[in-house]
């Protein structure tokens, strides 16, 4: 259970911290012998330190957890190393006899428990809950059947151990562990950790040697292996006692599922809400295909076969055929000819299943490996863009067609949205995030500051702040003449003479902070009206046009800087931006001849 306590306030800086001791015994295994997890909440703000607490307690509890698994496995290995010492040169015969010995007391106590006997060794030992007379009866003729046949007589033993290891107290053998305690000069009464561990180790070593052997020239068909601790462990035969906790351990709990793993991540750290419901989404795809295993069962094969199948999914599958079996709609979507999932999209299912098994590594620690890595995300299909620029005709006909009547968007917010995208090429989330105050002036140049919110209106503001896409898409777009014929800068200066947020105000505002959700499905309706229904052809399409428009007029640096994107070199970290009046002289090259503006320009202003 997650303590809530209070954050921790730096008394030289206010800066508040989220801030606990780590208990003694787990220092060793956390973060490096630390005697305290001690994290920044940025910020000195009690109500918004408070929101930021919660995630960095979630990670601790799951460090603390991961290193109470590390010192488990510890104290594991140094009792398989007593055990070892301790039953040094003893043949397996003699630990089948005690496994043997062991079902014999079990049955005995569930005999005298169920008055069937007076007297019986067994009774002073606590196996547990007794069964009912009438399963004890189906329980000694089940032995008697397997005692008939030699070779599975060890199989009564290895369900006595399975039992035994599922104790509390191991009580049956606390006899050996006492003895290994005090070959090893150990205090007594020992931790519970270590007394688990050396009982652990002790059962493992029975199970081992009681390893059902089958001759391989026998044509009957007997089970391959023998389940001995449950759901979580199994016992193969014949092979040498283990070195890694493979036939009794873990006891507790078994590994954490994928989905657990992932909701994990989801909550340990503020996350974007959008980002967390699409990787949900493909971690449950990978769910259903493998029925949510434990991340240490997951192999690269199982992560290769989720990539096959999320490559023949049908795109924008309906609820019909969404409910199907995942290889159903594989079939249904090559039977029918289907579009199936991009490689882009199958990519970012990958990127879910790494991520989430990353965590499971780094953080919960309950697996060494992250097998997802080893899988290659699927090659894009062309190495041109998905999208398509707009030709000469194309615009015509957009500029020429009228427009639709909507709920939700008015014919003012398409037009103006229509006529700013080939002239700024904004993405159309950024159009609708513009408020009145992104439009500014510098040496007398009007421009579009495409930025982050200032700290005071995300503070203010009741709904999401803006986020950009990237860091270069911060930058600043000097208005077009055509955008200032058709009097732009006076449709703003009337939204703020109205006093409202938004330059667009009636886009409504989703649960991901996107404010174009309805406006992108009524332009696409609006391109397909228009003839324009090739899947290539999109409102991003005019960033492609806009930037065809200008390659070779303008030097690259600065069409990059208009457009937002980065080239990722060294020399476009310095000096970043240039002078308003470069810009606004590129942004001028921006021309498209087939189009006659003068009626565009007139609604325009009709409009304003």
């Amino acid at each position: 259970m997650i303590r809530m306590a209070a954050p921790f306030k730096d008394p030289r800086t206010g800066i508040l911290y989220f801030r606990r001791v780590i208990p003694a015994a787990l220092r060793l295994f956390f973060d490096g012998g630390a005697s305290e997890y001690k994290r920044t909440l940025d910020t000195r703000d009690p109500d918004e330190a408070r929101q930021r607490y919660h995630p960095h307690a979630v990670v601790y509890e799951q460090k603390l957890a991961a290193a109470r698994r590390t010192r488990a496995s510890h104290h594991l290995r140094s009792a398989r190393a007593m055990v070892d010492d301790f039953l040094d040169g003893q043949p397996d015969e003699d630990l089948r006899g005690v496994a043997q010995k062991l079902a014999a007391l079990e049955l005995g106590a569930f005999d005298h428990a169920n008055g069937l006997t007076d007297d019986a060794p067994g009774a002073r030992y606590d196996f547990g809950i007794s069964p009912g007379l009438d399963d004890l009866r189906d329980h000694a003729s089940r032995i008697t059947m397997l005692s008939a046949v030699p070779d599975l007589l060890p199989l009564s033993w290895l369900e006595t151990l399975q039992r035994v290891a599922a104790l509390p107290t191991l009580e049956p053998i606390e006899w050996f562990i006492a003895a290994v305690a005090m070959a090893n000069d150990l205090g007594w009464p020992l931790t519970h950790e270590l007394h688990g561990a050396i009982g652990r180790a002790y059962l493992d070593r029975l199970c081992a040697a009681c390893a059902i052997r089958i001759d391989p020239a026998r044509t009957r068909i007997v089970p391959p292996s023998v389940l001995v601790a449950g759901s979580t462990a199994v016992v193969t035969a014949p092979s040498a006692h283990p070195t890694e906790p493979e036939l009794l351990t873990p006891l507790g709990k078994a590994a954490p599922t994928i989905t657990q793993v992932y909701e994990a991540w989801a909550t340990s750290e503020p996350r974007e809400a959008k980002l967390v419901d699409e990787w949900r989404t493909a971690v449950k795809r990978f769910a259903r295909l493998h029925d949510d295993p434990p991340v240490d069962r997951i192999t690269a094969s199982m992560v290769r076969a989720y990539r096959r199948t999320c490559a023949g999914l049908p795109a924008r599958a309906g609820h019909r055929i969404a409910a199907l079996p995942l290889l159903e709609q594989v079939e249904l979507a090559e039977a029918e000819g289907l579009p199936t999932l991009s490689p882009a999209t199958v990519n970012k299912a990958l990127s879910a299943i790494r991520v989430t098994l990353e965590h499971a590594v780094e953080e919960l620690e309950v697996i060494d490996g992250n097998v997802a890595k080893t899988v290659k995300s699927m090659p894009k299909r062309s190495l041109e863009d998905a999208r398509l620029p707009f030709e000469p005709d194309d615009m015509v006909r957009i500029f020429t067609s009228p427009l639709p009547e909507r709920s939700g968007v008015t014919a003012r917010t398409l037009f103006w949205t229509l006529l700013l995208a080939p002239f700024t090429g904004c993405r159309l989330d950024e159009l609708g995030k513009l408020r009145p105050g992104n439009i500014k002036t510098y040496d007398g140049i009007p421009y579009i500051a495409i930025e982050p919110d200032r700290l005071r209106v995300r503070q203010e503001q009741e709904g999401p702040a803006k986020r950009m896409k990237t860091a270069s898409a911060k930058r600043d777009i000097p208005l077009h003449s055509t955008l200032l014929e058709a009097g732009f800068l006076d449709m703003v200066a009337a939204r703020r003479a109205e006093g409202t947020e938004w330059l667009f105000p009636e886009l409504e505002t989703n649960k991901y902070g996107s404010r174009t959700q309805r406006l992108s499905r009524v332009m696409n309706d609006f391109l397909d009206a228009i003839g324009l229904s090739d899947p290539e052809l999109v409102f991003y399409s005019f960033r492609h046009t806009g930037k065809r428009a200008v390659r070779g007029k303008v030097a690259k640096e600065i069409v990059d800087l208009l457009f937002g994107h980065a080239d990722g070199s060294v020399s476009t970290l310095y000096g970043r931006g240039a002078a308003m009046a470069v810009l606004r002289d590129a942004i001028e090259q921006i021309q498209y001849p087939a189009v006659d503006w003068k009626p565009v320009v007139a609604m325009a202003r009709a409009m304003t």
